[in-house]
C-alpha cells in the first residue's frame, strides 16, 4: 500500500458517539480513542488525504424520535456534541454540505487536499448527503485503497464499507480503530473479509504505509 494511492474514510469520529455523556455514546466506544488519534497522525505522517463524515441534523430530520424516527436528537447542528472529537479534528477542512453542489462548489471539493467533512442528515452518507458517492468516485481515481474507521460497525461503518463496496475499491478496516454497537461485530468483519475486505490494525497499517513509501 502507498500513501500517494491511499485514502482515509474516518466515519462519525465525534463527541456525541465517542465521550461518556455523549448523545449515542455506547459504553466503552472512548477505548479505540488513542487509536484513532494514532491513524489521524498517520494521515498527516504520510500526508494521507482524509474523507471523514459526520452526523449533522436538524430538528424536522426523519431519523429523530421527535419526528417517529428510532434515535434521540444527537449531532445536532451547532451543538457541542455534533464536533469531531480532539483526537480527529481537521486542520485543513472543506465542509461538504448535505445539499446539491453547484459545478463550481463540486470542483472545489474534488481538488482540495485538506480533510474533507461530509455533513450529512441520515446515518448512510452515502443516502445522507447527495455528494458523497461523485466525490469518492473522482477521488478514487488516483487512490484506490481506501481504510475505514470509525463508529459504529453495524451501522456507519457497515454503510460505508457497503457503498465503497459498490464503487469497486480496496477496502481495508482498521479493527482496533473500529468500535462495535454490541456483540454482532464479529460477525460483521467475518462477512466483510470473506468478500475481500482487508481486516487490518493501526501498527499492520502504519508498517505497510512505511514499506510503500520507501518503495
Amino acid at each position: 500500500m502507498r500513501p500517494e494511492t491511499t485514502l482515509f474514510y474516518d466515519v462519525d469520529t465525534q463527541r456525541d458517539f465517542l465521550l461518556p455523556g455523549g448523545r449515542l455514546h455506547v459504553a466503552g466506544a472512548e477505548r479505540i480513542i488513542p487509536a484513532l488519534a494514532r491513524m489521524t497522525k498517520l494521515a498527516r505522517r504520510f500526508k494521507i488525504q482524509i474523507f471523514a463524515t459526520t452526523d449533522s441534523h436538524r430538528p424536522g430530520d426523519p431519523e429523530l424520535e421527535r419526528n417517529g424516527g428510532a434515535y434521540p436528537d444527537h449531532c445536532m447542528e451547532g451543538a457541542p456534541g455534533q464536533l469531531k472529537i480532539d483526537a480527529t479534528a481537521p486542520l485543513d477542512p472543506l465542509i461538504v454540505p448535505a445539499r446539491e453542489l453547484r459545478p463550481g462548489e463540486f470542483a472545489a471539493a474534488v481538488t482540495h487536499r485538506g480533510e474533507l467533512v461530509i455533513e450529512k442528515r441520515a446515518f448512510d452518507a452515502f443516502a445522507g448527503n447527495p455528494n458523497t458517492g461523485a466525490i469518492l468516485r473522482e477521488l478514487l481515481r488516483d487512490r484506490p485503497d481506501v481504510v475505514v474507521y470509525g463508529v459504529y460497525t453495524e451501522v456507519c461503518v457497515n454503510d460505508a464499507v457497503r457503498g465503497l463496496t459498490a464503487l469497486g475499491c480496496r477496502i481495508h478496516l482498521v479493527t482496533d480503530a473500529t468500535a462495535d454497537i454490541g456483540a454482532d461485530g464479529p460477525g460483521y468483519r467475518d462477512r466483510w473479509a470473506a468478500e475481500g475486505v482487508d481486516l487490518t490494525t493501526v501498527a499492520k497499517l502504519m508498517r505497510e504505509l512505511a514499506a510503500g513509501a520507501s518503495a
